[in-house]
């Protein structure tokens, strides 16, 4: 029998997807710049709220546990080909990208794989092949032990890349398989044993961890890594919140598949220049406020065509691999 997904979870799903676009739209795109104070402080406010979404992905990953098979891998990378690939024949025919940039190892990393832009795709497939381990390793360890494995490893993680900035863990500030492997972990031990501080002042901890953040970003005292415990802290706070809604909606469910397409849609490596000068000239155009409103719109917009483009990848994706199927049986 098929198990009945949460909608809770899919709705965050949704909204912490929704979060990274506007994230990536209030800075990353535009720059930190800014004209004012209270635009300053509204782009350090914006950006704090909204950065923990990444980490918050890989907890809801480990909340319910990867039941890992490598035909999920294939699902992927399909989804990944199916939004580099078409656009990079448009390019290529209308002359929009010379061929010559594809002809290296780096360009096809960047033009058919998505380059960096497309880092948590290609990290959370590792993800996928060492959660079997992860599952094995948790199973066959007791309470006492898993916490003090976690408390070690975050000791160890938060001194060498939060406050040494240093990548000799791998880590390189959260952008890394072993940091979604810590993640996963994370969220296994709160869905197993609980942690019950942070489900009790969840919605303090969000609160005083975003004001927090906020307060030291502005004056440049502290960063944007992922390992910040004060971006970590929101993204737990989250979990805790909305573990304590539990209903069905098959549109919410539907709608929350289109949210990795989302991701990959707004950072295709095509597309990134375009997308680019579009903001800025809104920016520049509108002023901060209006443009905002702007992104937000602009946000909900992208979501919507990713989640009838996720639905014809799927179909695609099936007709494959049935035909597949049919021309070998045996796989």
């Amino acid at each position: 029998m098929k198990a009945v997904r949460n909608s809770s979870f899919e709705l965050l799903r949704i909204i912490m997807i929704l979060m990274i676009l506007i994230e990536h739209g209030n800075m990353w795109y535009i720059g930190s710049g800014y004209t004012s104070i209270a635009e300053h402080w509204a782009k350090s406010i914006v950006e704090c709220i909204c950065i923990g979404a990444v980490n918050g992905f890989v907890l809801i990953s480990g909340w319910f546990g990867i039941k890992s098979k490598l035909t999920k891998i294939g699902d992927l990378m399909f989804m990944v080909l199916f939004c580099t690939i078409p656009l990079l024949i448009l390019a290529l025919a209308f002359n929009w990208l010379p061929i010559s940039k594809i002809l290296s190892l780096s360009g096809v990393y960047e033009y058919v794989f998505g380059g960096n832009g497309y880092w948590f795709v290609i990290d959370y497939i590792g993800l996928l092949i060492i959660a079997p381990l992860l599952n094995k390793g948790i199973e066959y360890t007791d309470r006492r032990q898993f916490a003090n494995i976690l408390i070690a490893g975050y000791i160890l993680i938060g001194f060498f890349d939060f406050v040494m900035r240093e990548s000799i863990l791998g880590t390189t500030g959260g952008y890394s398989v072993l940091w979604m492997g810590y993640l996963y972990m994370l969220a296994r031990y709160m869905r197993i044993y609980g942690l019950k501080f942070v489900d009790r002042n969840r919605y303090l901890i969000f609160i005083l961890s975003i004001a927090l953040q906020s307060c030291l970003f502005s004056y440049g005292l502290i960063g944007l890594r992922y390992t910040n415990p004060l971006i970590l802290l929101p993204a737990m706070s989250l979990i805790c919140i909305f573990k304590h809604w539990n209903f069905q909606n098959k549109g919410i469910n539907i709608a929350a598949g289109g949210a990795l397409m989302a991701y990959l849609l707004h950072m295709q490596p095509i597309l990134i220049p375009y997308i680019r000068n579009f903001l800025i000239s809104r920016y520049e155009n509108s002023g901060y406020w209006l443009y905002m409103v702007e992104m937000i719109g602009l946000s909900i917009g992208v979501y919507l065509i990713a989640i009838l483009l996720n639905q014809l990848q799927a179909i695609i994706y099936k007709g494959l691999t049935n035909v597949s199927h049919r021309s070998n049986p045996d796989l």
